[in-house]
């Protein structure tokens, strides 16, 4: 992780005080010991009880139902998000941060539409666009409600799923779109880790996406269309071994920080037939990098960290409520969980 520090680390000055405060706010992070207890309890409630127990006492329920339950870590997640524009110099990171929200609800609500399926739906409300408009725009072709490069990609994913029928075709191309905003928002901050950060979130993504690919037997014509851009990784080098077996893929990305990920993940692929380490090792690998964060007092590294560490922990809780509500053992619940920042 130290590698990744480099000759802009903890020269940004600016964000002094926005790490003097990332640091206060770092001792509200889950650790592992957290994690483990609440596995560890015999039922739902006594599980969410271990959090305030902690003194995490943002993490205070009503009740276990679903819907109180994320309720409460929907509004821990805006709040997060607020902190981060509150504490930042510039204003660039509290919108990165929620394209992501967008995307989500575009999937949500274009699916609807495809499926018909009206009703409600479990839309975020702190994307950078309105879900009310938003869904204004995917029923009722008022475009004018959402930005004009938002709307291209609205028509071209749901003219994809007219012409294959595959919802996940269709989640490709909004991930693309995502990823281009992402991207063209990047160019304008221009922060090195910003770049090398999201770089690599696109590396083990693409990666996992072949893999699927080759699962559902997507021909490799149709491999250029679906891998994304602006990656570490040649989308040819992908596309070149798209032809072997899954299991020897991992042998050809030897000389790069991701083969171990690759190497267990298809294992367990191997093993079990699910991708599931996969995306587990992927999301750890990432939370490993931003542990820059920790050894940065001048730089937005500490505020990037801190905003993942907190998506994180959210993560996990939502694994362990939905394993203890649907009665997973304590192993198969632990098989799911994320790495700790903290």
């Amino acid at each position: 992780m130290l590698k990744y520090i480099n000759d802009t680390t903890n020269s940004q000055e600016e964000y002094g005080y926005a790490c003097a405060r990332i640091r206060e706010l770092e001792k509200g992070l889950l650790n592992k010991d957290i994690i483990k207890k609440m596995i560890d309890s015999p039922d739902l409630g006594s599980s969410l009880k271990v959090l305030v127990e902690n003194n995490l006492c943002e993490y205070t329920f009503e009740n276990t139902e679903t819907h109180s339950i994320n309720l409460v870590l929907d509004n821990i997640l805006k709040r997060t998000i607020d902190i981060v524009n509150e504490i930042s110099p510039y204003p660039y990171l509290f919108h990165l941060f929620k394209w992501k929200y967008d995307f989500h609800n575009l999937k949500v609500l274009l699916k609807a539409k495809v499926l018909n399926k009206r009703g409600l739906y479990p839309l975020y409300s702190i994307g950078n666009i309105s879900s009310n408009g938003l869904s204004s725009a995917v029923f009722e072709g008022k475009y004018q409600l959402i930005p004009v490069k938002f709307e291209r990609i609205l028509k071209q994913a749901e003219t994809e799923y007219l012409k294959s029928e595959s919802l996940q075709l269709m989640e490709i191309i909004l991930d693309q779109g995502y990823y281009e905003i992402i991207f063209e928002q990047l160019e304008e901050i221009n922060q090195v880790f910003l770049f090398y950060f999201y770089k690599t979130e696109l590396d083990l993504l693409n990666f996992n996406i072949a893999c699927r690919c080759k699962i559902r037997d997507i021909k490799k014509s149709k491999l250029a269309e679906i891998l994304i851009n602006y990656g570490h990784l040649s989308m040819q080098k992908v596309i070149d071994i798209y032809d072997n077996s899954i299991p020897s893929w991992p042998n050809n990305f030897q000389k790069t920080e991701y083969f171990s990920i690759f190497e267990e993940g298809i294992r367990y692929w191997v093993q079990e037939k699910s991708l599931l380490k996969l995306e587990q090792l992927s999301d750890d690998f990432l939370l490993n990098l931003l542990k820059i964060g920790k050894y940065t007092t001048f730089g937005l590294e500490s505020i990037i960290a801190y905003y993942y560490a907190k998506e994180n922990d959210l993560k996990n809780i939502r694994i362990i409520s939905n394993g203890k509500r649907y009665g997973f053992s304590d192993n198969i619940i632990q098989k799911y969980i994320r790495d700790t920042y903290v």
